[in-house]
């Protein structure tokens, strides 16, 4: 998740930064020199934009401080865009792989533990929110049995990428045909958009099953070199978006959003504002955990103050997440090497014990 601070203070460093600068040595990234007299024009990754604004789309649609709805999905094409671009490189299968699953501890590791701790101080959640289940298992008629649905639709479509791409086969497949591939996946995943199977007929269908298409467009979007692919992947979108919700302004956000992700990869901006968009895109997880127990707590005092605390207390979790992360593996490493050193002293101790005469 770190791309995100990185981009934000490279560009204020270097200016704006080429397409591939995630996948280009430090040292080779140009440093272009600003004219005299004149400061650079600030740009913005439109994907770090499309995160920022998506959390804060969200969170003011739940309040509600207003109704905007449609970030949740427009979110996983963002997903689908940046799991390609930032784990499929062009490393062996075993290290992608290893990266992914990193990728997805990072989301899994501090939903779990936010919900727990949640639950258990609420009552809200059941053992199936804690352990992700919920959308495969139920309860599905609670009153809180959705919150955390984008969290697992996440993580079951990462682990479905990472499944897929486990195959020595396609893994070959997707260094071959890198848009063909994620765009075979989109188009079956419209199967399941379109419910040809009938599968509703017969219960509850996880949201995993009936968005992945959306990430998948994503996914395909950051493969896209021509302009040919990028008007294949903007007809697809205009295409399946409308009417899967029955929500035309929904509809019209995703869609617009999909588009400018495919056409538009930096926006024009300040550097104010992109601090405002890094910090806000970097803690978007922790922002859509928390914001459900600062509703409870303070929407019905202030919707904007639940508006501005919700922001800020998943910044100041993301903080505190982040600070545990750089932490927790020193600490093992100290615990390990004592542990060992105990363990050494005893058995030396218990070796002396041994042969002194009775």
């Amino acid at each position: 998740m770190s791309y995100v601070e990185m981009s934000v203070r490279l560009e204020e460093a270097l200016g704006e930064l080429p397409a591939d600068w995630h996948t280009t040595a430090i040292r080779d990234l140009p440093r272009p020199a600003a004219p005299p007299g004149r400061r650079r024009s600030a740009v913005l990754e439109t994907s770090v934009a499309l995160r920022a604004a998506a959390i804060v789309v969200i969170v003011g649609s739940h309040i509600p401080l207003f109704t905007i709805k449609g970030g949740a999905h427009l979110l996983l094409a963002v997903a689908g865009f940046n799991f390609a671009r930032f784990q499929l490189t062009d490393v062996s299968r075993l290290r992608r792989l290893r990266s992914a699953g990193h990728a997805i501890g990072r989301v899994v590791l501090p939903s779990v533990l936010w919900i727990a701790a949640a639950g258990a101080v609420t009552g809200d959640y059941t053992l199936t929110n804690v352990l992700l289940l919920n959308s495969v298992l139920g309860p599905h008629d609670g009153a809180t049995e959705w919150q955390f649905w984008f969290v697992e639709a996440l993580v079951y479509i990462l682990l479905g990428a990472v499944a897929l791409l486990a195959v020595p086969a396609v893994d070959r497949v997707e260094r071959r045909y890198p848009f063909g591939l994620p765009l075979a996946v989109a188009a079956f995943g419209l199967v399941f958009r379109y419910d040809l199977p009938g599968l509703t007929a017969h219960g509850h269908i996880p949201s995993a099953v009936v968005v992945f298409w959306l990430f998948a467009l994503g996914w395909a979007a950051a493969r896209a070199r021509s302009a040919g692919q990028r008007l294949v992947l903007t007809g697809a979108a205009l295409l399946a978006v409308p009417g899967f919700f029955g929500q035309p302004w929904r509809e019209a956000l995703i869609a617009a959003g999909f588009v400018l992700l495919v056409w538009v990869p930096r926006l024009p901006s300040r550097r104010a504002l992109n601090r405002v968009a890094g910090v806000l895109a970097t803690s978007s997880l922790y922002i859509y955990l928390v914001h459900w127990q600062v509703l409870s707590l303070v929407g019905p005092a202030s919707r904007g103050a639940a508006m501005v605390v919700s922001l800020a207390a998943g910044v100041g979790v993301a903080a505190l997440a982040r600070v545990g992360a750089r932490w927790l593996p020193h600490a093992v490493r100290v615990w390990g090497r004592t542990a060992a050193a105990r363990g050494s002293g005893q058995a030396t101790a218990a070796r002396s014990a041994g042969s002194t005469p009775a």
